[in-house]
Order: C-alpha cells, then sequence, then structure tokens
C-alpha cells in the first residue's frame, strides 16, 4: 500500500548579512538580533576589529569572521556599513559592491547621497542610526527611507521608526548626542553624593534608580507633554522649583538647545568636530 506524501514546507532561506566595521554600535545591533539564540540571518564580519568580530563568532554559531572587507561584500545581501566618518571613505571606495545587495548605513554624518556615491552600483540603501540598548531590545531604531527586508531584521529590536524624508532622520539622529550628556549628569550627581560621605555604589545604585524611574513616568506619560510632567514633578516653593529655577537662570536648558544645533550643523555638514558652543 501507497503512503501519501506529505507536504514538506522547505525551510526558509536566511538572509546573508554583512558587517563593515564592528565597533560598540555594531556589536550592540547583532547581540539584538541574535538575542535568545534567535537566528534572522547568517552573519558575516569584518576583521579588522579582531576581538569583538571573534567574541560575536564565538557566542552565536551564525556568525563567521571574513579574510577581508571585500569578502564581506562579496559574501552578503545586506551589508551594514558601520565604520567611523574619518575613514569612510577610503575603506568603502576600495571595494566593489553589486546591483542586487542593500546597503545600510550607520555613519551618521554621510548623507544619502554621499553614500550612494561611495556604494555604486548598489542601489538600495537605507540610513539607520541604533543606540547601544538595542543590544537588550531597547530603545529607538530610526531608519530612512523604509526598506521591508531591513525592517524585517529590526523588528523585535525595539521601537523600529521608519522616517519620510532624510531631514526627519538627521533631527532625531542628533539627539542622539545626548546620551554622554545624561551620563555625565548621572555621574555628576552621584559625585555630588559621595562628596556627602556616602558609599560610592550605594550613591550610583540610588540615582540610577532615580532617573530609571524618571524614564519610566517619561514613556508612559509622554502623550501629555513633558512640560506638564515637569509641572506635576514640581511644588510651588519646593525643592525641584528651585532647582529648575536655578539650572535655567544659569542658561542650563538653552545649553542642551544649542548642543544640538551645532551636532546637527555638522550632520549636515554645516560645521565640524572643532566647533564649540561660545
Amino acid at each position: 500500500m501507497m503512503q501519501a506524501v506529505q507536504n514538506i514546507e522547505p525551510l526558509k532561506q536566511l538572509p546573508k548579512v554583512g558587517f563593515i566595521g564592528v565597533g560598540a554600535i555594531a556589536e550592540a545591533l547583532i547581540t539584538g538580533m541574535c538575542a535568545a539564540g534567535e537566528r534572522r540571518a547568517t552573519f558575516l564580519l569584518s576583521p579588522r576589529n579582531a576581538s569583538i568580530s571573534n567574541g560575536l563568532a564565538g557566542r552565536f554559531p551564525f556568525i563567521r569572521v571574513a579574510a577581508d572587507n571585500q569578502a564581506v561584500v562579496d559574501g552578503s545581501d545586506i551589508l551594514f556599513i558601520a565604520v567611523t566618518p574619518q575613514i569612510a571613505a577610503d575603506v568603502l571606495g576600495a571595494l566593489r559592491f553589486r546591483p542586487d545587495q542593500s546597503v545600510v548605513s550607520l555613519i551618521a554624518t554621510y548623507d544619502m547621497a554621499r553614500v550612494r556615491g561611495l556604494v555604486a552600483p548598489a542601489s538600495t540603501i537605507a540610513r539607520l542610526a541604533p543606540v547601544p540598548a538595542v543590544a537588550r531590545r531597547l530603545g529607538p531604531l530610526i531608519m530612512y527611507p523604509a526598506v521591508p527586508a531591513v525592517a524585517g531584521l529590526l523588528e523585535g529590536l525595539g521601537q523600529l521608526i521608519q522616517l519620510p524624508n532624510e531631514a526627519d532622520l538627521d533631527a532625531l539622529w542628533t539627539v542622539t548626542g545626548l546620551l554622554a550628556p545624561y551620563f555625565g549628569l548621572l555621574d555628576e550627581t552621584a559625585a555630588w553624593l559621595v562628596r556627602q560621605n556616602l558609599d560610592g555604589a550605594q550613591a550610583r545604585m540610588f540615582v540610577a534608580a532615580i532617573f530609571e524611574a524618571l524614564s519610566v513616568t517619561a514613556a508612559e506619560r509622554s502623550g501629555e507633554g513633558f512640560d506638564k510632567l515637569r509641572e506635576a514633578h514640581t511644588t510651588p516653593g519646593g525643592l525641584n522649583e528651585q532647582s529648575y529655577r536655578e539650572l535655567k537662570a544659569a542658561g542650563w536648558m538653552s545649553l542642551f538647545s544649542r548642543a544640538l544645533d551645532l551636532i546637527q550643523a555638522r550632520m549636515q555638514g554645516r560645521a565640524t568636530l572643532a566647533d564649540r558652543l561660545p
């Protein structure tokens, strides 16, 4: 008696994803895509940062380190460019790309036109800005333009925001320049507590807990407007009213906007790293 032949669906072909440049942001992005052993793609990494590349390959069996950058290009369908702006033109100018490849640039100060000129004849190009917390699948990832194949790789890694124009991307990318000032604020606050003779570990834990609670509140109630949240956390004649009044009078609030203006100007090629606040 003949047995019925079962209709077995073939295994889905995984995309081949390459990374040119494997620094801290690329490591976070790859870690997020591979979290909990999830296999979204096969990965091919450039060997330049050997400690990070080899470390990732040792953690995940579907990650390999290529012999050189051209081998990464040759073996990839989707290619992430994560080199620093200072060397990007030299690195990319030495490589040969294919028309059928998708290229995703993580270079903040390179606009679409500049990236396109360096990766031709590749024609599907996007710019992407993740934050380090993407390794834990937290925080925003901003991308322009929408590329479905790339979006599929990033789904669930955080809040994926696909933008309609490049100016919006540059504006949001500018704000990612506040990560270091944020931790600088925490460090200064904890250091002040240590000067009051508190234990350093206890001071850092306390400061982290306060700002974590504030971040959760901001995320949950952002629809109210941050000005409303500031008012809700201010008692007339209280401690928060005093600190906000003193900091605002000293120009603290406007300094953030001025720093963002400088960063945005650098993103758009109107300023350099050497430009400073007056």
